[in-house]
C-alpha cells in the first residue's frame, strides 16, 4: 500500500514539474516577444506568478534629446512657415529631424512645450492648436534730445533737503 501511494506521490510531482517547465518555456517566449517591440512604446510589465520572488531587472532607459533641442527646432520650423502651423505638423516636422521628444506621449511633451514658449512669448496660438512666432514688437523710441534753443527743463521738489515732516501729535 505504501509503494502505491508513493508512485502516486511521484506520478503527480513529474506532472507538476512538467507543466512548470511549459510554463517556463511560455514566459521565456512571452520576454522574447516584449523585447522585440518598438523602444517607442512604454514597456509592458509581465505578469508575475504569485509567491515566487522576481528576479529585478534593470529598467529601460529611453535616451533623452539634448536641452533646447526640441524647442530650437520648433522655433527653426515655425521661423519657415509663412503662416500659423498645426501642431502635428510641428511634431511630424521634428520626427524628420530626430527632434521629436522621446516619450510615450510625445504629442503631450510638444504641447507643454508649446505652452512654455507662449508664456515666455515667443510664440502665439492663433486657435485651434495653430501656433506661430511671434512678431517682433516695436521698441520704444528713445526720448528726443531737446530742442537746440529752448531752456532745458526745471524740476522742482515738494521737499527740502535736510528737512524732515512736521509730526502730528
Amino acid at each position: 500500500m505504501a509503494d502505491s501511494f508513493a508512485d502516486q506521490l511521484r506520478t503527480e510531482l513529474d506532472s507538476m514539474e512538467a507543466e512548470l517547465a511549459r510554463l517556463a518555456a511560455r514566459r521565456r517566449l512571452i520576454e522574447e516577444l516584449l523585447n522585440l517591440q518598438s523602444a517607442s512604446v512604454a514597456p509592458v510589465a509581465a505578469a508575475k506568478p504569485k509567491g515566487r520572488r522576481s528576479v529585478r531587472r534593470p529598467a529601460r532607459t529611453v535616451q533623452r534629446q539634448p536641452r533646447g533641442l526640441v524647442t530650437g527646432k520648433v522655433r527653426e520650423f515655425l521661423g519657415q512657415q509663412g503662416e500659423p502651423a498645426h501642431a502635428t505638423r510641428i511634431l511630424a516636422y521634428l520626427e524628420q529631424h530626430d527632434a521629436a521628444p522621446r516619450s510615450a506621449k510625445p504629442m503631450a511633451t510638444l504641447q507643454s512645450t508649446l505652452q512654455r514658449l507662449k508664456e515666455t512669448g515667443e510664440i502665439e496660438n492663433t486657435g485651434r492648436n495653430h501656433w506661430r512666432l511671434r512678431s517682433p514688437e516695436p521698441e520704444l523710441a528713445p526720448p528726443s534730445p531737446p530742442v537746440s534753443g529752448s531752456a532745458p527743463a526745471v524740476v522742482t521738489s515738494t521737499t527740502r533737503f535736510g528737512s524732515t515732516p512736521t509730526a502730528d501729535r
